[in-house]
């Protein structure tokens, strides 16, 4: 993929028409045009995920490659409500760019109109901020950072297993004294979610290949003061009520390579460092929407 020459094609659309629209594939990378959609519905909410509703005629041209990527018998299936979902297929994303924010959103389902053969398909998605509700937020990150796996034959009361597990042990919070944050919001909130990457990566594998980072850019935090009690839920779970009530909003963007460097946290905690990568990523945007 020449990925310079999108680049260049999609900035040339955005600065023409004032927004492009796109599929990418699981990694980020784009892979088609969807200039034929007759409808986008693409929701911008500070304080919670946003949503995506695309409506793209099925005829020839790009409409056909969207109907064989998105809606072959091979790589989606009808679920019981009559939604065309993925099965064994790849991910696919869809990108919003407009001029200064880029928004990619999580395709969740189909759906066909229009009768045999169909005349439209709408894709339906969620934005990369419904990650951090099923992304861990450990109250020991240290822990999960230094868990190894191994092979269990039986669980803790010694039954066994009907086949073996890959299993780590963790500690988990069972009260509330030292497990409780305390700032202001928009540093407090930064830190959760960025500990909350650093431990659970290195348990994937992926230490070297981060999927998200958090933005630590905007100076002075001037934020409210809050209290926030990690007991291992997640992300979103965590931070979402306290980050509302404080008037601060959450977003997460996606970068490519080419975009401006990222301040980001250095691994010793202690400071910040400028950072680009050689392939997409997701950036955590923490910032105040309004005096409380």
């Amino acid at each position: 993929m020449d990925f310079e020459a999108w680049r260049k094609h999609i900035d040339q659309v955005v600065a023409d028409d004032g927004q492009w629209l796109g599929v990418l594939d699981e990694d980020g990378w784009p892979l088609m045009d969807l200039p034929l959609a007759s409808s986008v519905k693409a929701s911008e909410v500070k304080l919670g995920p946003g949503s995506l509703e695309v409506t793209v005629p099925l005829r020839g041209g790009i409409g056909g490659r969207v109907a064989r990527d998105l809606v072959a018998d091979d790589v989606l299936a009808e679920d019981g409500a009559g939604r065309l979902v993925p099965s064994n297929g790849p991910t696919r994303l869809v990108c919003v760019a407009r001029g200064g924010e880029r928004r990619a959103y999580l395709i969740s389902h189909v759906h066909v109109e229009g009768g045999d053969p169909p005349k439209t398909v709408t894709i339906y998605g969620a934005d990369f901020l419904e990650g951090l509700a099923w992304w861990p937020c450990p109250s020991i990150p240290l822990d999960w950072q230094q868990a190894k796996f191994a092979t269990w034959d039986t669980d803790a009361s010694g039954e066994k297993y009907a086949k073996p597990r890959q299993l780590a042990q963790l500690k988990f919070a069972d009260q509330a004294d030292g497990y409780t944050k305390k700032g202001p919001a928009r540093t407090v909130i930064r830190d959760l979610i960025q500990d909350s990457f650093d431990a659970v990566n290195p348990m994937k594998g992926w230490q070297d290949d981060d999927h998200a980072v958090v933005d630590y850019s905007g100076g002075v935090d001037t934020s409210r003061q809050v209290l926030i009690r990690t007991d291992d839920s997640y992300v979103w779970d965590t931070v979402s009520a306290p980050a509302k009530n404080a008037g601060v909003g959450i977003q997460v963007d996606l970068w490519w390579p080419g975009d401006g460097e990222v301040t980001v946290r250095t691994q010793d905690r202690q400071s910040t460092q400028k950072m680009s990568w050689s392939y997409p990523i997701q950036i955590v945007r923490v910032e105040t929407t309004r005096e409380v």
